[in-house]
């Protein structure tokens, strides 16, 4: 994005959050890095952009928390006059069968991915009719293009963030604020980590890449999606060209 611009970056601290933040310190962009427990890592993160001449500071507020997460622009926008972007990255999964999930299970996940992901935009959404290019972009899921075993609740949650993506880019695109998503296939983070090979591989063995994604392969999709454009209402899927 040119000139500098604020963008604020939930889910920053680790994983696809983190690389994108590292991607976007080259532009010298003003970077609000949002994290919900690790502190120490999040100030990592910040001290690496600032070290790439961009200026960052961290903001803690967990995305299933209804007020901290209608908040948190208003709390950028004090500290940095305004919020020209948001990446709304934050997100996590409860795996297992689906009848075996119990009701809590499955409303935190959605509480966090989808209805986080909503009151947050809502908050964000009078600073970036403020901006000359007001981008949103979104981190959906390979799960929330096709449905995944064992994470119904994660692709659910994840293809609501598409549902949104192509609805408000509907909306907010006369206001010239573009909004898209990116779907990454499985990605190297602590997330895909924890799943065992068995599960990964059938899926690796229907990719044209037949490999696991790099974070930073997502972030450069984001980066793109932040520049203005002709990309509307669309996600991109990131996925090494899997084939279902």
């Amino acid at each position: 994005m040119t000139p500098p611009s604020t963008i604020l970056i939930t889910g920053a601290s680790r994983g696809i959050g983190a690389s994108i933040a590292e991607h976007l310190a080259a532009g010298g962009h003003r970077l609000a890095l949002c994290y919900r427990s690790d502190r120490g890592a999040a100030d990592q993160i910040a001290a690496t952009v600032q070290a790439a001449g961009a200026e960052a500071e961290v903001f803690q507020a967990d995305m299933s928390d209804p007020q901290e997460t209608r908040e948190l622009p208003a709390r950028v926008a004090a500290r940095f006059g305004g919020i020209d972007a948001v990446v709304g990255n934050a997100g996590m999964t409860k795996d297992g069968p689906f009848f075996t999930l119990q009701a809590d299970q499955i409303s935190s996940v959605i509480r966090t991915n989808l209805t986080g992901t909503l009151r947050l935009l809502l908050g964000a959404l009078p600073f970036l009719e403020q901006s000359a290019a007001g981008r949103i972009v979104l981190v959906s899921s390979l799960g929330g293009v096709y449905g995944t075993d064992g994470q119904v609740p994660y692709s659910a949650s994840k293809g609501g963030l598409i549902g949104v993506t192509h609805w408000l880019g509907e909306l907010l695109g006369p206001k010239g604020i573009g909004v898209n998503a990116v779907a990454p296939g499985f990605i190297e983070t602590d997330m895909t980590a924890a799943l065992a090979r068995e599960r990964i591989q059938p899926f690796l063995d229907v990719s044209a890449l037949r490999r696991i994604g790099k974070p930073e392969e997502i972030a450069q999709a984001v980066r793109f999606l932040l520049e203005p454009g002709y990309v509307q209402s669309t996600t991109i899927r990131c996925d090494g060209g899997f084939a279902r």
